[in-house]
Formats: structure tokens, C-alpha cells, sequence
């Protein structure tokens, strides 16, 4: 992508928003390009559905949205296309939906997002696509979520103001989950001072702390007391954890030993303040007894299964969650971390011991998983000339 198509593709959301008015759009018109869309599917006529509900042409003009109809002509139309009853319904409330899906993402309720996702899948419009995005983001289905997404971006310029606001959100959050930060950020920016949807204004503003935290900037700190004041007045005290959990990681970074231990202090979850204790240990150098440190995250348990049992660390990177992989205090990717280096040991670990594991791996999606994965870091980290020499012969191996 050449420099000037990325600077659009900046500013592609501040533009739309600039030459937007607040517009009354006619709901009723994506619900007749719906029906016309299921009737043609179905391979029935204009005149079998009319029939006894009304006439052709008053069909006609409601598929072609020339013509506003009463909600008892379309439950009559839905039943002669045999739509179902919870169809019927999410099809009239397909903006509200769209609206509930939001806030069952914010409060990360999963059952409640597939039940919208699997009440709308059938549909084709933008309100539709708009749910199947933010539900692939739920399922971690990042290529689904890519094509989605593309597909809305061709799209925008017909959506209400407020659900383009919503796309933004999820698109942005998709960039960061593609590691796409800087470009969040300046997305997530558009849209974080919103005070309509309090949902996706805060949501805005944590994912910019988390970009932050990701390229290790400065500004990490004062989102990062933002949000604080945010979840403290809103009672979450688990995000308020979380997030001096992630300042306390920049501030280990960056050295800042005295707010560590202040930050620290604050800090409630037992599983969170032992993580930062381990990462501060293993940076002074100066490590307890394995026993001490219990209720790691992840990827604090992932580095000390390498510090304290280094012959069984690639069996337990392996079990792991993939969903983990997406956690922000995940800040460098496991095989990057322990493979991927100038330690010629850790090279002979990814050609003997990590790349026949992949090989060996049955299950397809994990199998797919670690190769996306190798691809992502060697087409990243073009230095590691032995790592991509390797991955074209594992490519090899699979194909055969």
C-alpha cells in the first residue's frame, strides 16, 4: 500500500463523518430490499406472495422501497415466505440489534451475541454484516472479520451516522488484533469522545490505552488514569485491575520502578499483582521459588514454565488458548520470544523440536493457526533469514 493510500485510508472515517448531516432514513426500505432478496431465493413470484395480502404492484413498490407499509402487511408477507416468527422480529429490529450486540460486547456476554448472530445470519445488509463483524471478533474468526469488514468499507456512505460510529469501533478493533496500532488508534480517535453510546466511547478509549501500552508510548499513562476515573465511577472494579495491571507492564519497560510498586499496591486480583511481581523478578534478575508465583496470566506462566522447566515449555505453549494470544499484556509473541533470536540454540529448537510438533499436529485449525502465525513474524522480522528458509520448507512438508 503506497503512502498516499494509506493517508486515505486515515482519514477515510474523519471524512465521512465531515460530510455527513443527520438524516432520516427510511428503515422500511432495507426491510423491502430484504424481502425481495429472500423472495427471489426462495423462487417464488411477485403475484404468489401478493396473493390475498395485497396487490402486485403494492408489493412491488415495497421491494423497491417506494412505499412505507403497515407492520400487519409485512408479518403477512413474512408468513408466505415462510420467515419465522424470531426472523420476523429480528428482521423489524435489525437496528436495535445491532445497538443490543454493542452492549453485550462491552459486558462480553458471548451467548447473547450468538443468539443475535445466529437470529440475523440469513439476512444480506449492512446492519446484518455489522453483527456477523462484531461476532467474529467475539470468536477471535479474524479472516471473517477481515472480509466483513472490507465489505462494509465499501458501504459506509449508507449508513446512520450512529452505526457507522459502530463500524468504526469494530473495524478499529480489528486493526488491533492484525497489529495494525497506529491506524487504531487514529480510527478509535474519531470516535472516543462520543456521548450518545457511553458503550463506545469508553471501548474507544481502551483500545487506544492498549495501542499505547503495545508500542510502548508515553501516552499509555494518562489513558491509562482516564480510564481509572472511568471504571471507578462505573463500579468495574476487575477493569480498573486490569488496567493498572497493563501500566504497571509499560512502567517495568520503561524502568519506572518507584510508580510500579506504588501501582501495585492498588491492585485487588491476586492472578494480576503476582504476574507483574514475576515480571519484576525476572527483569532484576533476582527470581523467588517457583511455588511463590501462582495464578499467573498466560503469558507470565508461559515465560515461567521457560525459566523453571524449560524441557516441557513447548508442550505447554502448544495446550495454550490461542484466544490468549490476543490479551495485550501478550507483548511478544511466544515463538518470537523464545525461537526466534540470534541464540543459535533457540534456532535449532524451531527447526528440531517446534516444526515437527506443527507437522505432528492432526487438528487443522491448530495446525493452520501456528502456521499464520510463523508467516505473520517471518514476513515481520525479515532478519531471521534461517526462520524463513525454515517456514518454506515446513510449507513444503504440508503440501505433500
Amino acid at each position: 500500500m503506497s503512502k498516499e493510500e494509506e493517508k486515505l485510508m486515515k482519514n477515510i472515517f474523519k471524512e465521512e463523518l465531515k460530510k455527513r448531516q443527520e438524516n432520516d432514513v427510511n428503515n422500511f426500505s432495507m426491510i423491502g430490499t430484504e424481502l425481495k432478496r429472500l423472495r427471489i431465493n426462495r423462487s417464488q413470484t411477485l403475484s404468489s406472495i401478493a396473493d390475498n395480502v395485497c396487490s402486485v404492484s403494492y408489493l412491488c413498490k415495497v421491494e423497491n422501497a417506494k412505499l412505507k407499509p403497515n407492520r400487519y402487511t409485512l408479518q403477512e408477507i413474512c408468513k408466505k415466505l415462510n420467515i419465522s416468527n424470531p426472523k420476523m422480529e429480528a428482521l423489524f429490529g435489525l437496528k436495535n440489534l445491532v445497538n443490543d450486540i454493542v452492549k453485550y460486547y462491552y459486558v462480553a456476554d458471548k451467548k447473547a451475541i450468538e443468539k443475535i448472530y445466529n437470529d440475523t445470519s440469513e439476512f444480506e445488509n449492512y446492519r446484518s454484516k455489522l453483527i456477523s463483524l462484531i461476532y467474529y471478533l467475539t470468536t477471535y474468526n479474524i479472516l471473517e472479520a477481515d472480509k466483513i469488514a472490507k465489505e462494509l468499507l465499501k458501504i459506509t456512505s449508507v449508513m446512520q451516522n450512529e452505526e457507522l460510529n459502530i463500524f468504526i469501533l469494530f473495524y478499529s478493533i480489528l486493526c488491533y488484533y492484525q497489529e495494525n496500532y497506529i491506524e487504531c488508534i487514529d480510527n478509535m480517535q474519531v470516535i472516543e469522545n462520543i456521548d450518545r453510546d457511553q458503550n463506545i466511547a469508553i471501548m474507544a478509549k481502551f483500545y487506544i490505552f492498549m495501542c499505547h501500552v503495545k508500542i510502548n508510548h508515553p501516552m499509555s499513562l494518562i489513558y491509562g488514569q482516564t480510564l481509572i476515573d472511568i471504571f471507578l465511577k462505573n463500579v468495574e472494579y476487575e477493569r480498573v485491575d486490569y488496567v493498572r495491571y497493563l501500566l504497571g507492564i509499560y512502567m517495568l519497560k520503561n524502568n519506572m520502578y518507584q510508580t510500579y510498586k506504588e501501582e501495585i499496591k492498588l491492585i485487588r486480583s491476586k492472578g494480576l499483582k503476582k504476574s507483574l511481581e514475576f515480571f519484576y523478578d525476572l527483569k532484576k534478575g533476582k527470581m523467588k521459588k517457583e511455588d511463590y508465583y501462582s495464578e499467573l496470566r498466560p503469558f507470565a506462566k508461559i515465560i515461567a514454565t521457560y525459566y523453571f522447566h524449560r524441557d516441557i515449555y513447548l508442550e505447554t505453549f502448544l495446550k495454550l488458548d490461542k484466544i490468549v494470544f490476543y490479551d495485550c499484556d501478550f507483548s511478544y509473541n511466544v515463538a518470537n520470544y523464545l525461537s526466534l533470536t540470534d541464540d543459535n540454540e533457540r534456532l535449532i529448537e524451531l527447526r528440531d523440536i517446534i516444526i515437527p510438533n506443527i507437522l505432528l499436529t492432526k487438528d487443522t485449525f491448530e495446525r493452520q493457526f501456528f502456521l499464520n502465525e510463523f508467516c505473520r513474524i517471518s514476513t515481520k522480522i525479515g532478519r531471521y533469514k534461517q526462520f524463513s528458509v525454515a517456514y518454506q520448507e515446513l510449507n513444503k512438508e504440508i503440501d505433500k
